[in-house]
């Protein structure tokens, strides 16, 4: 089977939004020590005994799974090298048993997968796969988990992909690593790694993907996103940074696999936006104030406001020429309202021009805003999770508080938030986009 490109941790195509990051229809539990509010089902798959490309861990990763996942008051429903009519009839009792069920489904697979014309497909123990046309009729396609959750109706889905694994075999049959793909509304996709790269096996008992997710389970309090995010920086360290965890997203909401403790502090619930006033004309025949203005909301009781819709080409275009600077070109397709494209550097000269212009200190949102601003449904983002967004706060694998807090210098890598949320990216690039915040 020295056709496999990489083990896949299949995490349903980036499904409509990141990092990055807003979580849609998650369930809530009844409260910290109470029972899950709503069923959880779970199909756990790990696949190693490949004739010709093994895997040492996908079992233990996935035993190791399934415990805990019971744990956390999931019913489990387990295989283990599993070949494709196994595979694919455990898919058909996960939908029925979900559809019965309804509330929380969750779908975990350790072993290989590969990518072919954009296709994903999970690769079942026992098939002989020579050539590229043969892949689609031995492998599972990694869609069909998708409509089967779909199928089942149920109000939230997580799939968690440890695939794409370091693969001993040089032929090119499928792409490297996995193609992104498009879940259902509802719908929580995690990969071990970027779509079209590759993740490790491991040396120890558990993938590093697996061993940091098994850990950050377990810690109460954390929200769905927030357990991923310490699966990132936990895998990133590991792995000296040659494997970065990818998520996608279509939830809004909060999920917990461990409820709060008396003694932690969820997180505040999200107010309705309240728009902001408009402000008065100048009174002097100059361009009215409004026209400078961004759309902005106000988060209510968290102490600042942010641009509905990220700044948009032709604003940025009016600083441009006020500065004798050079404004981006626009991206391919309909621009319009297409969004400013430019380094962080730029993003906050504007934001101080801005406020030059019209009074209030507009800055860039810091990371923990962003994140607040999107659960609370203060504005517009990019529900495909095409676009990744500037914030003002520095990154930094440990969490220190930095997330709520603005840079004073230039950083090396600045927190950045979006559909696919990824650690962190280098100021000089210039193809993120952003908004402005301001104390309300």
């Amino acid at each position: 089977m020295n056709f496999l490109a990489c083990a896949i941790h299949f995490l349903s195509r980036r499904s409509t939004l990141w990092l990055g990051v807003a979580l849609l229809g998650l369930i809530p539990w009844l409260g910290a020590g109470a029972v899950p509010a709503e069923p959880r089902t779970a199909l756990v798959i790990g696949n190693g005994a490949y004739s010709d490309a093994p895997l040492r861990n996908p079992v233990n990763d996935a035993r190791d799974m399934a415990a805990k996942l019971r744990e956390l008051g999931f019913q489990v429903i387990e295989r283990f090298d599993a070949d494709r009519q196994t595979l694919r009839q455990a898919l058909r009792e996960f939908e029925q048993q979900l559809r019965q069920q309804r509330g929380v489904g969750l779908f975990y697979y350790a072993g290989h997968g590969v990518q072919l014309k954009g296709q994903n497909y999970l690769i079942p123990v026992g098939v002989d796969i020579r050539q590229e046309f043969e892949i689609p009729d031995e492998g599972v396609d990694a869609d069909a988990v998708l409509r089967a959750m779909e199928s089942a109706s149920n109000g939230l889905n997580i799939v968690i992909l440890d695939a794409c694994r370091n693969n001993p075999f040089a032929r090119s049959l499928g792409n490297r690593g996995l193609a992104r793909m498009d879940g259902p509304v509802g719908t929580f996709i995690a990969y071990a790694t970027a779509p079209g790269s590759i993740s490790k096996d491991g040396t120890g008992r558990n993938s590093p993907y697996t061993q940091n997710l098994l850990a950050a389970m377990s810690i109460p309090g954390l929200t769905l996103e927030q357990v991923f995010k310490q699966v990132l920086v936990g895998v990133e360290r590991e792995t000296g940074g040659s494997q970065v965890p990818w998520v996608a997203s279509s939830l809004r909401g909060e999920f917990y696999f461990v409820p709060p403790t008396p003694a932690s502090t969820p997180a505040p619930a999200v107010p309705a936006p309240a728009a902001l006033p408009a402000p008065l004309p100048a009174a002097d025949g100059q361009e009215p104030a409004a026209s400078l203005e961004p759309d902005l909301v106000v988060a209510r009781d968290a102490g600042f406001s942010i641009s509905r819709h990220e700044i948009s080409l032709a604003a940025y275009r009016r600083f441009a020429e006020a500065n004798g600077r050079t404004a981006p070109e626009p991206a391919p397709g309909p621009g319009r309202d297409s969004p400013a494209r430019v380094t962080w550097r730029e993003a906050l000269d504007y934001a101080t021009w801005r406020a030059r212009q019209t009074g209030p200190a507009y800055r860039l949102p810091t990371e923990a805003e962003w994140e607040y601003a999107t659960r609370a449904g203060l504005g517009v983002y990019d529900p495909g999770g095409q676009s990744r967004e500037w914030t003002c706060s520095e990154y930094r694998p440990e969490y220190e508080g930095q997330e709520r807090r603005c840079a004073t210098r230039l950083p090396e890598a600045v927190a950045i938030r979006g559909g696919q949320w990824r650690a962190g990216a280098d100021p000089l690039s210039d193809d993120l986009g952003f908004r402005v915040a301001r104390e309300p």
